[in-house]
């Protein structure tokens, strides 16, 4: 897929995840904003809650995440699936993607969802949005419980959100470094690039 088309998908889905995220908001007379009442300590917690979900990320794409089933698998779709839709975008292009996911999916899947129906409910519909294989839905369950778990206990919706844009972009960076370098050196010197 083409670098601008991957971008306009990507604008038009978070973009509609986003919309919904305000509709709904307005039909359950919930307040979306301001997303913090301290935006240094949130934004400094948001950029700490990112660091776990980096740390299993490389994990993923280690050779010893090829000893275990479920890693194996989710391995597989990282490098395959989700590294090559995102092998040619630009700098700019997974900046604008990550910043979208994060505002839009956090807004929607904490902000209304959760909220609304509680954790576990946002958190398998935030696994079921991301739905590729059965393994990436489970890890991603996973990730939008521990979202869900920061929105909770914190309070403030923009922990999560810069934790969630702040994740994905340095995975995305990560991982288009690693797939673009036919050895996969400085990323993990045993990952298979096919």
């Amino acid at each position: 897929m083409g670098r601008t088309r991957l971008l306009i998908i990507a604008v038009l889905a978070e973009g509609a995840v986003l919309a919904l995220a305000v509709l709904l908001a307005r039909y359950f007379d919930r307040s979306l904003f301001p997303l913090s009442g301290n935006y240094p300590r949130d934004v400094s917690l948001g950029i700490a809650g990112a660091l776990p979900l980096f740390i299993l990320f490389r994990f993923t794409l280690s050779e010893k995440a090829r000893d275990l089933p479920l890693f194996r698998s989710l391995r597989s779709t990282v490098i395959h699936d989700i590294g090559h839709l995102f092998a040619r975008a630009g700098l700019i292009d997974l900046f604008v993607i990550s910043l979208l996911a994060g505002f839009a999916e956090e807004l929607f899947f904490r902000g209304i969802v959760q909220v609304r129906f509680g954790i576990a409910a946002g958190s398998i519909l935030f696994g079921l949005f991301h739905f590729i294989t059965p393994a990436y839905v489970i890890v991603t369950v996973l990730v939008g419980f521990y979202f869900g778990l920061i929105y909770h206990v914190l309070g403030a919706i923009l922990v999560p959100v810069v934790a969630h844009g702040l994740y994905d972009f340095a995975a995305l960076m990560y991982l288009r470094h690693c797939i673009s370098t036919e050895t996969g050196e400085g990323c993990n010197d045993e990952m298979d690039m096919v």
